[in-house]
């Protein structure tokens, strides 16, 4: 008898805790929730939407789904009102800090694809306000300058000296940029401005001594004064520390060399690249045309044939093989014709792969900066 009504007061303790139990998932919403979180794996957007609504209108206490709900929104093309959603979050004063900052990281994407980058970076300095050692926040905060092409507030967030770890050549790299777009609006005789141009760039140099970008800009600064010689100085320090870069500087480096009367030391310095870097194509290519130029057929054609087997997937070692090979001036004319539209260059980022018609010194994809190359 006595375990019969314990059974029976069992059945009973069992029967009204299922009842209340699911009473309160009913109430607060949590299979719907559920739900959304297996519809948004499935990539089921519609289903997924659907549910997140329905969990956040049985319990408004449920931030991640407020939070997933607008970034829903914001994926399916509608980052305003994912603001709207996100940015009526920040009035609850029972969030945690972690809660906090996710919430402005969300903010920030959703400004970011509303064409408002200003209001991003606002967003993301509330998250140093909450965690000044937050290095996500700092990157991203500097991703958007980037985009932004405000390279001296990437540089002031550098100054800042809380983000860690800090990273010379990038430093360098903004410093060099500001010089480049001050250097774009100078007018000549602008002596005072081309003196701040000039100590942007030596700043740069001073900050990372190898620094590509600044080594570059200093030579075009060099140039423009008409100071031919410290120009050419610049961009053979490219081509000795960074052949790989020759590309880049070698039709400013011939030009200054000429200018000087110094046109043939340029071909033993490639020489001495290429045999050290036989696959670096743009220098064995340019010896090639000097070759040509000095008419050391034997020896051009001879470079082309090896650049044309190491790199079978190029043309213009062929083009130029036919070339030589021929007499007829309109067949020349025409692979000249040939070469100029293959040698519009592509430029591919050796850390992601992003390619572009134009070289760049920052990768607009990964943020990669002196990462660009020719592809071939």
């Amino acid at each position: 008898m006595t375990v019969l009504i314990i059974l029976v007061v069992a059945l009973m303790a069992m029967t009204l805790y299922l009842y209340f139990h699911r009473q309160r998932e009913k109430k607060t919403g949590r299979h719907p929730y559920l739900e959304a979180l297996i519809a948004l794996l499935d990539n089921n957007e519609e289903l997924a939407m659907k549910r997140l609504k329905e969990a956040v209108s049985a319990d408004s206490d449920l931030f991640d789904a407020y939070v997933r709900l607008g970034d829903l929104h914001r994926k399916r093309g509608d980052p305003v009102r994912a603001m709207q959603i996100h940015q009526s979050l920040t009035a609850r004063p029972t969030l945690k800090k972690h809660e906090e900052k996710k919430l402005y990281y969300a903010l920030a994407q959703d400004a970011l694809d509303a064409k408002r980058p200003n209001r991003a970076i606002s967003f993301l300095k509330e998250i140093l306000k909450i965690d000044n050692k937050d290095n996500d926040a700092y990157g991203f905060i500097l991703r958007t300058y980037e985009d932004m092409g405000s390279y001296g507030d990437c540089i002031a967030v550098y100054e800042e000296g809380k983000f860690a770890p800090k990273n010379d050549y990038r430093r360098a790299f903004y410093y060099a940029m500001v010089a480049r777009g001050k250097m774009d609006t100078l007018n000549e005789g602008d002596q005072e401005k081309e003196k701040e141009v000039s100590n942007l760039l030596r700043k740069a140099l001073r900050i990372a001594p190898d620094s590509i970008t600044g080594t570059f800009y200093m030579g075009n600064l060099f140039e423009r004064r008409g100071d031919v010689r410290k120009a050419r100085e610049s961009y053979l320090k490219i081509i000795n520390d960074h052949p790989e870069y020759a590309f880049l500087v070698m039709p400013h480096f011939e030009r200054t060399s000429f200018e000087l009367g110094s046109f043939n030391d340029i071909i033993p310095l490639y020489e001495k690249i290429v045999a050290k870097l036989p696959r670096n194509f743009s220098v064995a290519f340019a010896l090639a045309n000097l070759y040509e130029k000095k008419n050391d057929i034997e020896a051009a054609q001879s470079l082309y044939t090896k650049l044309a087997e190491q790199f079978p997937q190029s043309v213009l070692p062929k083009i130029r093989l036919l070339k030589l090979k021929t007499d007829d001036e309109s067949m020349i004319t025409a692979l000249d014709e040939m070469e100029e539209v293959l040698y519009a260059r592509e430029y591919a980022c050796n850390n992601c792969g992003n390619t572009r018609t134009d070289f760049s010194f920052i990768c607009e994809k990964c943020h990669a900066i002196e990462s660009f190359s020719p592809v071939l």
